[in-house]
């Protein structure tokens, strides 16, 4: 059971007549034309009228109606009440949201209140500390579940604070466990997952970035995630970067900077442009961005799937991914490093940029950068061929900012934001699905 579950029927016409953008998960909500012979059974079953949204459950009865044009979908507010009306009616009569600070302050005591088939959502801050699923398929995600970002809000990071694993799985669960949309940073693991650890468990890695993260002692596995046991994971759309395994012993014992896969261990790694991960700067003695556990002889070995990732080389290396036949890399992506020729004219010193939102998207994504002196920046988008998309030289005051980039004109496809700051430049990865 999730949000597709209530189902969601607009009736109106003039500026509601097309779409209203940004719904769940780049979503958008259909509206149907002030015409009865569409044959909508909104018409007949509920009396339809102009500009109402009706709520309708699995078996097409109608839960709750109300005049739409009261909320401006622009409005974070208006719209966060929306979605919060989505996921209430989702929980009725089945799994709950709970929400993270409003009824718990903590994730932990969220997860160990919660039953399988609940939404833990998680409000943007900082969020210190471990966290266990314990033996629970719970969804665990961060506001961009719901793919509005406010203005005001600040990422949702899960900080190790020195210690490690951040994020521990290790209880059986399925594809159903879901980890969101988080930052997992400062994970200081002494063996396996300086940022997650998955053992004897299947769950569903999904659009996080996972980076800054230690595993090692004398030897170490998985900088950003060890998959251990009999583990079958989905990981999709992450950004995994700047991980270490490494120790104070002398020996080349320090595995998979970004991954670590056990040998009795099959995740699925990306498998199309909406799904790939990204790789880049992770370090370790072997398997800088992935690691394969293995015996000795691997002639027939079987590689585990990994389409549609990317790495800063494609196809990359038996030095980058070890064993370079234990890993099927097909239809991999090259992270391109761009070069941008400079005028006279000085860029800001310090800048951060944002992941967009939504993304995947379609045509519509939010682009938010914050900068902390009042200067001029670039901010420019390429497709993974290296060529220029859309061009922006702005001069904009010290804060956050946000403009919105219409791909209405571009081809289905991973495409980099990339804004530069003097020498220094930060990417994001935008995922356009058409």
């Amino acid at each position: 059971m999730g949000v597709n579950d209530v189902g969601i029927i607009g009736v109106g016409k003039d500026a509601y007549n097309s779409d209203l953008a940004g719904m769940i998960n780049g979503r958008i909500l259909p509206w149907v034309e002030d015409v009865e012979a569409d044959g909508y059974p909104v018409w007949t079953d509920y009396g339809a009228v102009q500009r109402s949204t009706y709520f309708l459950d699995r078996e097409g009865n109608l839960i709750y109606q109300f005049n739409i044009t009261t909320l401006d979908p622009d409005d974070p507010d208006d719209y966060q009440y929306l979605i919060n009306l989505i996921l209430d009616y989702r929980a009725y009569n089945g799994p709950s949201i709970i929400r993270v600070t409003e009824d718990f302050l903590s994730i932990q005591s969220a997860i160990e209140s919660a039953s399988d088939g609940d939404i833990i959502l998680v409000d943007p801050g900082t969020y210190l500390g471990q966290i266990n699923f314990l033996d629970k398929n719970v969804t665990l995600a961060s506001l961009i579940y719901s793919g509005y970002d406010q203005n005001d809000l600040e990422k949702t990071i899960l900080d190790g604070d020195g210690q490690g694993p951040i994020v521990t799985i290790n209880d059986g669960q399925d594809q159903s466990a879901i980890l969101l949309g988080f930052i997992i940073e400062n994970g200081s693991a002494s063996q396996s997952g300086g940022g997650i650890l998955i053992e004897d468990a299947s769950p569903t890695i999904d659009r996080n970035i996972i980076h800054n993260n230690h595993a090692g002692s004398c030897g170490g596995v998985g900088g950003g995630i060890a998959i251990q046991g009999e583990s079958y994971p989905h990981i999709f759309g992450n950004v995994i970067h700047d991980n270490i395994v490494s120790g104070e012993c002398d020996c080349i014992c320090y595995y998979g900077g970004g991954v670590y896969v056990d040998t009795t261990s099959w995740p699925v790694l990306g498998g199309s442009v909406t799904l790939g991960n990204t790789f880049y700067n992770n370090s370790a003695d072997y398997g800088t961005e992935l690691f394969r556990d293995h015996d000795e002889d691997t002639t027939n070995w079987t590689p585990i799937y990994a389409h549609h990732n990317t790495f800063e080389d494609c196809p990359p290396d038996s030095y980058d991914v070890y064993p370079i036949n234990g890993w099927d890399l097909e239809n991999c992506h090259t992270l391109i490093t761009i070069d941008i020729v400079n005028d006279d004219q000085p860029l800001a010193e310090s800048f951060y940029l944002y992941p967009n939102f939504p993304n995947p998207f379609n045509p519509l994504t939010n682009i938010r950068f914050s900068l902390e002196t009042s200067n001029t920046v670039l901010l420019n988008i390429y497709d993974l061929k290296g060529r220029l998309v859309k061009q922006n030289r702005l001069k904009l005051n010290s804060g956050t900012h946000m403009i919105q980039w219409d791909a209405g004109q571009s081809p289905s496809g991973i495409y980099l934001i990339k804004l530069q700051s003097g020498l220094n430049t930060q990417i994001q990865k935008a995922i356009l699905v058409k």
